[in-house]
């Protein structure tokens, strides 16, 4: 055998050893294959796993569900984000291909779920309302009527004084020179006359004077019970009838007109706290002064009060739903040119007459929720029933009779 092949057998035999792993490397390669290939963690949690020989190369298959970070040559950091399922793959010197690692992410840990509770059921809210409505009408009037008349003549004397719905409506002036028999003196009927005058040739003069003041309150309290959604009326008071004639023949029909306190109402409950009320309430009364006649009959005018709206209110509260304030002067003066503007003197020959009117009208409404009585439960009272049997005697009207009857009561007091 030549030298150089002599060298050449040990130096291939050194190659060979050291391309060959070192039996620790292939020991470490081998548990490598043996490590459990699955990882299970929690969603916020970080875990560091550990292999038995270097790592090259570090990759995660689905960042959202976890992040890997290589701390040292045959260390990792496994941090999961949220639940769900990804591969790890480690790359070695053991073999081209990456090893694979399942790792599988459980979803946060929440609180243990307790049972839900029942909901106890909820109160069955009142079906029924009463709505009270409150008409308050006020009317104040003072009047002031002052006048002096004259009359001249001759003739006896005479004195007269007549208070209101008392004079005779005129005083005879026959005798008197001049006068034609029969004649008089008039006196209005509507103030207090005072008729003086004397002498032979007498001067008769007459002082008219009135002064008036005048209190109307009106007071309507209708009351009304309702089922909620439903529509509701309610009137006190009556018809008139009203002479039609027919446009094709000469005959009349009669048709009525209601009058009265009227309540139209549609409650609605919300809830506990609420109730929406549609209400439409009106007064009405006759009024002959202003009517008009009608194939030979008269027929009233009639005076009304009414509103119509919407408002909501919660059971017992008020609102004012409409209001007036109405306020009306009138003043006159009946005078004799030139004379009536004279001071003093010019009394004589002058009547004034003053009138103010002042009136205030409220509407209020009140709505409640309300519940029938019991079945066999006893009613209250009922109004007027204390006075059902009042029969005094001839001696108890006449000497202790103050009229101090009980108040007017019923749903609305």
């Amino acid at each position: 055998m030549s030298i150089v092949n002599r060298l050449r057998l040990p130096l291939l035999a050194c190659l060979a050893v050291a391309l060959s792993p070192a039996p620790a490397a292939l020991a470490s390669c081998e548990g490598l294959a043996a490590v459990t290939p699955v990882v299970e963690m929690s969603a916020g949690t970080h875990r560091e796993i550990s292999t038995p020989v270097a790592i090259t190369r570090l990759a995660v298959g689905n960042p959202a569900v976890a992040d890997v970070q290589l701390i040292s040559e045959r260390s990792f950091l496994v941090t999961a984000k949220q639940g769900g399922a990804t591969n790890i793959s480690l790359w070695t010197r053991c073999a081209s291909q990456p090893h694979q690692r399942m790792l599988f992410v459980a979803g946060e840990a929440t609180t243990a779920l307790q049972p839900t509770p029942r909901e106890a059921p909820q109160a069955v809210l009142p079906s029924q309302v009463q709505t009270d409505i409150r008409f308050v009408e006020v009317n104040r009037t003072r009047l002031r009527d002052v006048g002096i008349s004259l009359f001249g003549g001759s003739g006896s004397r005479n004195l007269l004084f007549g208070s209101p719905g008392t004079a005779p409506g005129s005083v005879p002036v026959g005798g008197v020179e001049g006068v034609a028999q029969g004649a008089a003196f008039p006196l209005p009927d509507t103030g207090f006359n005072i008729l003086w005058g004397g002498g032979s040739r007498k001067v008769l003069g007459a002082l008219n004077a009135l002064e008036n003041s005048g209190f109307a309150y009106t007071l309507a309290r209708p009351s009304l019970v309702s089922l909620s959604g439903q529509s509701a009326s309610f009137l006190a008071g009556g018809e008139f009838p009203v002479p039609v004639p027919n446009t094709r023949s000469d005959s009349i029909s009669i048709e009525y007109k209601e009058f009265g306190v009227r309540l139209n109402l549609t409650p609605t409950v919300v809830d506990r706290d609420r109730i929406t009320l549609k209400v439409a309430p009106e007064v009405s009364e006759l009024d002959f002064t202003t009517g008009v006649s009608i194939a030979g009959t008269t027929v009233p005018a009639l005076n009304v009060r009414r509103t119509d709206t919407t408002v909501s209110l919660a059971s017992g509260e008020s609102f004012v739903i409409s209001g007036l304030i109405s306020t009306s002067n009138l003043s006159s003066v009946d005078k004799l040119p030139a004379l009536g503007d004279l001071p003093v003197l010019g009394a004589f020959f002058r009547s004034s007459r003053i009138a103010r009117e002042e009136r205030e009208l409220l509407m209020i409404v009140t709505p409640y929720l309300v519940q029938p009585l019991a079945a066999d439960a006893a009613l209250p009272e009922l109004p007027g029933e204390e006075l059902r049997h009042y029969d005094p005697s001839v001696f108890e009207i006449l000497f202790s009779g103050q009229g101090a009857f009980q108040q007017p009561q019923g749903m609305s007091r």
